[in-house]
């Protein structure tokens, strides 16, 4: 815990004295949960009217199931996207803040989407897990058991607890085998076949920062939501009743937008100190460089 304490704070130390790192880390904030603060806060949370409702359109369509596959080749190719963002700006956050070569991106796209397949496995499985269990809780007699959205929840639960953990394991290696592949400018297969070797001569902080990390940004996702709705709120209203903007309307608007672009510089300060924070505690040799394979002609570095 000290030294995780130390390498954290000496990261913080050092993401705060460089904005430009916010910038990279804002990429990949905006690319992955910053659209979602943005949708909940502005979008009403649906009832279980309309989650039934939206659920009968697609399982009752005519086009069923295409339209289904269509909605996954969608989220397929806007998942694709994000990963490539993240991988530009993680090139750009393990190079200090100087602009990555396209052969550094290239190798943290393949190293983010390998890391990325094992989620994709548990996704697709809680997805379907998720299909074969809401349609007969939703047509079910509602009950005192929380109602159906709760026994859907309740009944793919084990799946959702596998996806939450395999998430923060995809992460830590992704982390580790970014490290070897950008830093250590380590070849690709070497890279994914050494970073849970690097992860466990890290020790303990490895797995601190595995689990603090994504806490403290779903801890700062919360509190974006709750920002972003509360000044949404008089927006909201005056929409809803269909009244014009006026310049108090079109102020708090501009307003929103700006608290916004600051939550989002926020988040990729955030997600900087995680980057920063893992090149510092990967800072070690692992047991496969010690035997003197291929990493060990790489010398590790510290930002």
């Amino acid at each position: 815990m000290r030294r995780w304490l130390t390498e954290a704070s000496s990261a913080a130390r050092f993401v705060s004295d460089r904005p430009q790192l916010w910038v990279g880390g804002g990429l990949a904030w905006a690319a992955t949960v910053g659209p979602l603060a943005l949708l909940l806060a502005v979008v009403p949370a649906p009832n279980v009217s309309d989650l039934t409702f939206l659920g009968a359109r697609v399982f009752v369509a005519a086009t069923w199931p295409w339209n289904a596959v269509a909605l996954g080749a969608l989220a397929a190719f806007a998942m694709l996207f994000a990963l490539a963002l993240v991988s530009l700006a993680e090139a750009f956050l393990l190079g200090d803040g100087e602009g990555p070569s396209p052969a550094s991106v290239a190798r943290a796209f393949a190293v983010t989407l390998v890391a990325a397949l094992p989620v994709l496995v548990v996704a697709g499985a809680t997805a379907l897990a998720l299909a074969g269990v809401a349609p007969s809780e939703f047509t079910a007699p509602d009950t005192a058991e929380g109602g159906p959205v709760v026994r859907t929840l309740l009944g793919i639960g084990p799946l959702l607890g596998v996806l939450v953990g395999t998430v923060v394991s995809a992460g830590a290696y992704a982390a580790a085998a970014r490290v070897l592949a950008i830093r250590r400018r380590a070849t690709l297969r070497n890279a994914l076949s050494g970073a849970i070797a690097l992860l466990a001569a890290a020790g303990s902080p490895s797995a601190i920062q595995a689990l603090a990390a994504p806490a403290a940004r779903l801890a700062y996702l919360g509190l974006a939501i709750l920002l972003l709705g509360v000044l949404w709120a008089p927006i909201g209203e005056r929409l809803a009743s269909g009244a014009g903007f006026d310049a108090a309307q079109a102020a708090l608007l501009v307003g929103f937008v700006a608290i916004w672009l600051c939550l989002v510089l926020g988040g990729g300060a955030l997600h900087a100190w995680g980057s920063v924070s893992w090149t510092r505690i990967l800072a070690v040799r692992s047991p496969s460089v010690e035997r003197g394979d291929a990493l060990s002609k790489e010398t590790p570095s510290t930002p």
